[in-house]
């Protein structure tokens, strides 16, 4: 499948990830076929990334302003909008009523008609799937439904902010080990890899990083007919 058919102009996706650079590795190639169709994509980072270093004398808030640089960058190749980061400690992601009010904000203030997050039920990889990822994909399905549809819960959103409740109609997971749903990302591919490569910290060799992504992808279009492809669970709230 893929894009959604016939947006209207400036509808949202709201794209809420762990850290900077999931987003471009995993759900790159969507992310700017909605933007090529119309669609306001914005991505909610919930951390910096300010542990993705290998020098153990780097200062965290040097990487971390280091990978913002680099997702905005990323954005900007991808068509999405301004990133926004919530700058929560990396790594140590909690599912807890904190981050829930966090996230059920983000989606009233939003109002996204369809979500792109972490598959936290079913990861890829299974059993070593990043702790953050899992924390973020289950807070935010939470968030999704019901916390952000029902004006009784964190009603001080509703009567301090007036941000009133919203009803996602649609979820796509990536990073999943049971996907259903694939994107033709064929005309994309160019463009996610280099949104990719702009998370240039991240990047030991760009050239291999371009030929195993390309391959990946290929590899996941092919059971569904396509050139290439991202995959992810699709859910219906």
């Amino acid at each position: 499948m893929s894009a959604p058919s016939e947006p209207a102009p400036q509808r949202v996706c709201l794209v809420i990830a762990a850290h900077p650079d999931d987003v471009e590795s995993w759900a790159g190639g969507a992310v700017a076929g909605l933007a090529q169709v119309g669609w306001h994509v914005v991505y909610l980072l919930c951390t910096s990334g300010e542990k993705g270093t290998s020098d153990p004398a780097e200062a965290p808030d040097r990487v971390a302003a280091r990978r913002e640089a680099e997702q905005r960058a990323a954005c900007r190749v991808l068509g999405a909008a301004e990133p926004a980061f919530l700058r929560l400690p990396d790594g140590e992601l909690e599912d807890d009523r904190a981050l829930l009010r966090l996230l059920t904000r983000a989606i009233r203030v939003y109002r996204p008609a369809l979500l792109l997050t972490h598959d936290a039920v079913t990861p890829w990889p299974p059993y070593t799937c990043h702790r953050d990822h899992r924390v973020v994909g289950r807070v935010a399905l939470d968030a999704a439904y019901p916390y952000a549809r029902d004006p009784l819960s964190f009603p001080e959103l509703l009567r301090d902010e007036h941000l009133s409740p919203h009803m996602t109609p649609e979820v796509w997971l990536f990073c999943s080990a049971a996907p259903d749903h694939y994107v033709d990302i064929t005309a994309t591919l160019d463009q996610k890899i280099a949104g990719r490569l702009e998370h240039r910290s991240q990047t030991s060799d760009a050239h291999a990083l371009a030929r195993d992504w390309r391959r990946r992808a290929m590899e996941t279009g092919a059971p569904a007919g396509f050139g290439a492809a991202e995959a992810f669970k699709r859910l219906t709230l």
